[in-house]
C-alpha cells in the first residue's frame, strides 16, 4: 500500500490531539468531477489529470483519496525523474497508476519522449496523474512544443486555496471529533488545508529565524525552487550560495560552522513531520541527496522576494553543482528570460558538453553569437558535431553560422582602437542572428512576403527608426506599424505630424487616441492586478502585463518583471530600448546584465 507522505502529502501539525497521521478528510466540491475524469475511460483507457493549485490547498490529498477509491488494487508507480517513464514507453504496463506530484520535474529532458511515453500510457489502460502550481500550469501550457501540447492534452482539475460554504460545512461536522480539523478552521492566518501542513510555523522560521544562516539557507533553498530547481541541494552548493545572503562579518566563520548553525533550525521538525527543509537520499540507504525545500515555504519566499535578483553566489553556485539535465535547463530558461546571460551560458556550456545537449549547443551559439564571440559559437557547433555527425540541427546551425560569418565581416568596420564593444553596424545583424538581416535583402530583391515578415519583427522589436524610414517610403505594412506604435504610447504629436504628410491610417489613430489616453490612465491601476494574476498562473497575464508596461514606457516596472522571470518581459523591455535609442541598447541586448542588476560586460565579475 502507498505510504501517503511519501506521495507528498504533508503529515498534518497534531495541533490539539489526533492519533492518526492524516486527518479525517474533507470531502471537496471537486471530488465528484475528479473521480468522474479518472473514471471516465477505464477499462480501455487511462487517462491523464492534473491537480493544479496552490501549495498545500488540498491537492494531492484529493488525488490520493479519489485514487484509492477507485483503484485500490493496481499498482502505484512513483519514478523519481522522468527517465523512470521513459523506461516504460516501448512495453507500458497495465492497471498502473503513474504518480507524478511536481509534475513540473518530469517535464525536462526529450519533451518528445516524455509526450510519447505519458501518451503510450494512457492509451494501455493506466492512469497518469500529477500536481502542479498555477504558475506553472500556466508555464507549461503556453506553449507549443510537444511537452506544452501534452499538458495542454490533460484534464485539469482546479484547487482552490480556500473551502467553499458546502466544504466548510462539511468540515465543521468533522471536527468535532477531530480537534486538528477543528483548530485548523479556528486559525484566522491562512486557510485550514495549509494551517494542517503547518504553513504559518514554516513562514515564521524565514520570518523570524533563529539565526542568520538559518534564513540564509532557506532563502537560498527558496531561490533555487524560483529559478526552477526540482532536485534536492547538496551541502557544498548550499554553502557556496549562502555566501551571498549573509553578511561580510557572518562570512567569517568556516562553511562548516554555517551548516551547524543553520540545520538544526530548519531540518528538526517543527511540529509533527513538518520542517522548512527535508533531507532526501540519493537513492541508498545511508545516503544524503542533499535538502528540499517545504513547498509552501517555498510558494512564500517566492511571493515575498518576487522580483528581488539571485546573489551572484547562488548562481554560481546552482551552475557549478546541479548534478541533473533537467535542473540545468530550468536554470538556463530562468536565467534567459532575467537577462542573466552569464549563468545561461554556464548552465547551457554544462548541458552541451556533459550531457550532449544539441538543444543546448544550439542555444548556447545563439547567445554566444549575439556577443560577437562567433568563433566560439563555431566551435560549440563542431564539438557537437563531431560527437555526432548525424545531428541535423547542429548541421543546419553551422551553415547557417558560416553564412553569417561572411555577411558579419562584409559589415565590420574598419579597426579603430578607440572604439569599445560590438560595432553598431554588426550588432544589428547580430542581435537576431542575422533573421532581420536576411529578410531585408530578401525584401530589397521584392519578396513582398519577407517584407511584410520584416515590418512584423521590426515592430515587436520597438525599431522605430527603421519603420519610420519604411513608412516615408510609402511601405503601407510599416506604414500601419508605425501608426498602431504611435497610438499605443499615445502619441498625439507625432500622429498628427504624420496626419500633416497625408497619413491617413495616423489620421484614423488620431480620431481615436482618445479612447487610448483614458485606457492608460485605466490600465495604470491595472499593473498590480495583472502582476497577481501572473503569479496566479493565468496564461494570458504575463503578455497583457509586459505589453501593457511597454505600451506606458514604464521601465521600472519593466525591469521588475525582468527580474522576476516573467515571460516575455525581457523581450519587452529590450523592445523598450530599441525605440528609445537607449544608450545602453547593444550592451544589454548582447551581454544582459550581472546578478545585483547592472548592465553587464564582457570582464564584468559578476
Amino acid at each position: 500500500m502507498a505510504v501517503p507522505r511519501e506521495l507528498g502529502i504533508h503529515s498534518a501539525i497534531p495541533v490539539g490531539g489526533g492519533e492518526d497521521d492524516l486527518p479525517a478528510y474533507v470531502e471537496r466540491s471537486f471530488d465528484f468531477q475528479l473521480r468522474a475524469v479518472l473514471s471516465a475511460r477505464l477499462p480501455d483507457r487511462g487517462n491523464f489529470v492534473v491537480m493544479v493549485g496552490g501549495s498545500s490547498t488540498g491537492k494531492t490529498r484529493s488525488l490520493y483519496e479519489a485514487i484509492y477509491e477507485l483503484v485500490p488494487d493496481w499498482w502505484l508507480v512513483q519514478p523519481s525523474e522522468a527517465s523512470g517513464l521513459l523506461d516504460l514507453r516501448n512495453a507500458p504496463p497495465r492497471a498502473t497508476v503513474f504518480w507524478l506530484d511536481e509534475l513540473q520535474q518530469y517535464l525536462g529532458g526529450d519533451p518528445a519522449l516524455t509526450s510519447e511515453c505519458v501518451r503510450a500510457l494512457v492509451r494501455h489502460g493506466n492512469l497518469v496523474v500529477g500536481t502542479l502550481w498555477p504558475d506553472q500550469y500556466a508555464k507549461w501550457t503556453a506553449g507549443r512544443e510537444d511537452v506544452h501540447r501534452l499538458v495542454q492534452s490533460a484534464v485539469p482539475i482546479p484547487v482552490p486555496e480556500t473551502l467553499d460554504r458546502i466544504e466548510l460545512s462539511k468540515a465543521r461536522v468533522i471536527a468535532e471529533r477531530d480537534s486538528r480539523i477543528q483548530d485548523a478552521l479556528n486559525s484566522r492566518e491562512v486557510g485550514m488545508t495549509q494551517v494542517l501542513a503547518g504553513g504559518p510555523r514554516l513562514v515564521m522560521c524565514w520570518e523570524q529565524p533563529a539565526n542568520a544562516y538559518a534564513k540564509a539557507i532557506i532563502t537560498a533553498a527558496a531561490d533555487a525552487h524560483r529559478l526552477g530547481v526540482q532536485s534536492p541541494l547538496s551541502a557544498d552548493l548550499l554553502t557556496d550560495a549562502m555566501f551571498g545572503y549573509l553578511r561580510p562579518h557572518q562570512r567569517v566563520r568556516s562553511a562548516d560552522y554555517w551548516l551547524s548553525e543553520a540545520l538544526p533550525h530548519t531540518t528538526d521538525p517543527i511540529h509533527g513531520d513538518v520542517s522548512p527543509l527535508y533531507p532526501a537520499d540519493a537513492g541508498r540507504a545511508g545516503t544524503l541527496a542533499g535538502y528540499t525545500i517545504a513547498d509552501y515555504l517555498a510558494q512564500h519566499v517566492r511571493r515575498q522576494r518576487r522580483s528581488k535578483p539571485v546573489p551572484h553566489e547562488a548562481w554560481e553556485a546552482l551552475a557549478s553543482h546541479l548534478r541533473g539535465p533537467d535542473d540545468l535547463r530550468r536554470l538556463a530558461s530562468s536565467a534567459v528570460a532575467r537577462l542573466r546571460y552569464r549563468y545561461a551560458e554556464r548552465a547551457l556550456t554544462r548541458l552541451a558538453e556533459e550531457f550532449g545537449d544539441s538543444r543546448a549547443a544550439a542555444e548556447l551559439a545563439d547567445l554566444l553569437v549575439r556577443q560577437d564571440r562567433i568563433e566560439r559559437a563555431a566551435e560549440v557547433l563542431r564539438d557537437r558535431l563531431e560527437a555526432d555527425p548525424q545531428d541535423r540541427l547542429i548541421g543546419r546551425k553551422l551553415f547557417h553560422l558560416q553564412e553569417l560569418w561572411q555577411r558579419v565581416n562584409q559589415a565590420r568596420p574598419p579597426f579603430d582602437p578607440r572604439a569599445h564593444g560590438i560595432p553598431t553596424p554588426v550588432a544589428e545583424i547580430l542581435s537576431d542572428n542575422g533573421v532581420s538581416d536576411g529578410l531585408r535583402r530578401e525584401a530589397e530583391a521584392g519578396n513582398a512576403i519577407a517584407a511584410e515578415r520584416l515590418v512584423e519583427i521590426l515592430a515587436e522589436r520597438g525599431c522605430l527608426r527603421e519603420l519610420r524610414e519604411r513608412a516615408d517610403r510609402g511601405e503601407p505594412r510599416a506604414v500601419e506599424a508605425l501608426a498602431d506604435l504611435y497610438a499605443a504610447w499615445g502619441e498625439v504629436r507625432l500622429l498628427r505630424e504624420r496626419v500633416e504628410a497625408g497619413d491617413h491610417a495616423a489620421d484614423l489613430r488620431l480620431s481615436k487616441i482618445h479612447h487610448v489616453q483614458a485606457w492608460h490612465d485605466a490600465a495604470r491601476y491595472q499593473i498590480g492586478e495583472l502582476r497577481a494574476a501572473v503569479d496566479e498562473g493565468r496564461a494570458d497575464a504575463a503578455p497583457q502585463l509586459c505589453t501593457l508596461l511597454f505600451e506606458l514606457r514604464d521601465e521600472d516596472n519593466l525591469r521588475a518583471e525582468v527580474d522576476a522571470g516573467t515571460n516575455g518581459a525581457a523581450e519587452r523591455l529590450i523592445a523598450l530600448y530599441t525605440a528609445q535609442n537607449h544608450r545602453s541598447l547593444v550592451q544589454l541586448r548582447a551581454f544582459g546584465l550581472d546578478a545585483d542588476g547592472r548592465l553587464a560586460t564582457p570582464t564584468s565579475p559578476s
